[in-house]
């Protein structure tokens, strides 16, 4: 069919399911399709999930010159405020605005925070945060200036709410909205939580980047759990029965598990924070203790699991490093990810894990932008060309694994010694190995790593390599 002939069929719709596609869009897309003609102009304004996000509506290239970047700001705030007259009496499910520095437009915010009450939204996103807050320790509370009002903590349609930088932020005032099942908390100061997590429905909580957290124990029927670079004490409890996807990215604290669900879907494990590339020696045994302990603690205490085990290139270079790595467990693990920069400092991380993985199906290796120090050739006497040469034996690969992932493929020397191991190792059940390159590789270096790739094929006539070019 003629292009030109499907956009006729599109424009001969009627605008009721216009709304219905555009609203399936993300409101940047949604706001793009208002120049396509005359009649888009009024058919966008009918979604029913706005989102109103600085990031989306201001050009990048504005934040290196401080004159554009206001201009563009004032524009955009404009916009926000004449969009919100032209649909005052249309039903809208989810509304959100995102904007930093939000303290010459408090009067504008809360008048949309009104709005979005007003419409009895489903769906409720207020963050006003820094870009550049990468964790706590960036929040600046001076710049903490927007205050919910009571009229949020009484929006009984809610089901979803994120609030991100908001001052004298009070959770425990959720606990009474019964519909309301996901929530995301983002940098600020996370006070009096225990009562809200005692008595709310939520399946499914977020904390990013948050501050003087007065609490040590994360507790109830939560589906999903992610925590991001938080401000704990020196410990945490999890008291989790019915968690499906369990994520925590941050700095390494004693953790508990109590009651926790016997199989978890997903659980990945992050503490690229604490990873300066230094040398061994700025580290110490005691870290590689306290990570073997984590994953004895959660996957092998009471028979518990987890189907898909993500970790990252600081867990793969501590756990070798403990005192006594071998006290590791094995563990039930099906999927096993790896965020590596494939370093030879990791290489007996990855060892363990495999060795401690004995029914892994699939293998994915989430390849990572190398640090200047992921450059060596070789370190401590492991030498990433013979390596992956030696011949040991893991039960995973002799019985179960059936598959091999690689994300970031791009043909370089250490990506295809570690995956000719496994090619041509003993794996009696390996069926493919998958190569995934970069989206934004060129064409000279996209000839190279599919040239690798057909090396690779030729290697063995019993796996299959697939390649994808993203």
């Amino acid at each position: 069919m003629d292009p030109s002939d499907q956009a006729d069929i599109i424009s001969n719709l009627p605008d009721v399911l216009l709304v219905l596609i555009i609203s399936c869009l993300s409101f940047k897309e949604c706001v793009q399709t208002s120049r396509l003609s005359k009649r888009w102009r009024s058919v966008y304004l009918q979604t029913r999930n706005v989102s109103f996000k600085e990031s989306d509506f201001l050009s990048p290239f504005v934040y290196a010159n401080p004159i554009s970047w206001v201009r563009a700001r004032v524009a955009f705030v404009d916009y926000v405020c004449s969009w919100g007259a032209r649909i005052d009496d249309q039903p809208i499910d989810t509304f959100g605005i995102s904007i930093s520095y939000p303290k010459k437009y408090l009067d504008v915010i809360e008048s949309l925070i009104a709005f979005a009450v007003r419409k009895r939204v489903k769906a409720l996103v207020l963050d006003f945060s820094n870009p550049a807050w990468t964790t706590f320790h960036d929040v600046n509370l001076d710049e903490l200036v927007v205050e919910i009002p009571q009229s949020v903590y009484d929006l009984a349609t809610l089901e979803l709410l994120k609030v991100g930088a908001c001052k004298k932020f009070d959770p425990a005032k959720l606990s009474n909205l019964g519909k309301l099942k996901t929530v995301s908390f983002g940098c600020m100061v996370l006070t009096n939580f225990e009562p809200f997590l005692k008595t709310s429905r939520v399946e499914s909580l977020t904390i990013n980047n948050c501050r003087e957290l007065d609490f040590d124990t994360i507790k109830g029927n939560m589906r999903e759990v992610a925590i991001k670079n938080c401000d704990f004490s020196i410990n945490c409890t999890f008291h989790l029965p019915r968690v499906d996807i369990l994520k925590y990215s941050g700095d390494l604290f004693c953790f508990e598990f109590d009651n926790m669900n016997t199989i978890i879907s997903e659980v990945e494990f992050d503490f690229r924070v604490l990873d300066n590339n230094n040398d061994e020696n700025d580290s110490t045994t005691a870290e590689g203790g306290m990570l073997c302990h984590l994953l004895n603690n959660l996957l092998d205490d009471g028979g518990r699991t987890a189907t898909t085990l993500t970790v990252c290139p600081f867990l793969l270079k501590m756990i070798p490093r403990s005192e006594h790595p071998h006290f590791l467990r094995p563990m039930e693990t099906k999927h096993l990810v790896l965020k590596t920069e494939l370093h030879p400092r990791e290489f007996n991380g990855i060892r363990l894990l495999l060795v401690n993985c004995p029914k892994l199906e699939t293998l994915t290796i989430d390849l990572l932008p190398p640090s200047p120090i992921a450059t060596a050739s070789s370190y401590a006497g492991i030498d990433p060309q013979t390596y992956w040469m030696q011949n040991i034996s893991y039960e995973c690969l002799r019985e179960t694994l059936k598959a091999v992932l690689v994300k970031n493929f791009t043909g370089g020397a250490n990506e295809l010694h570690i995956v000719k191991f496994f090619i041509q190792s003993e794996c009696e059940h390996l069926e493919r190995v998958e190569l995934y390159m970069p989206f934004d590789l060129d064409e000279g270096r996209k000839m190279f790593a599919n040239a690798k790739s057909e090396m690779l094929q030729r290697s063995s006539n019993r796996v299959q390599v697939v390649v994808h070019n993203s």
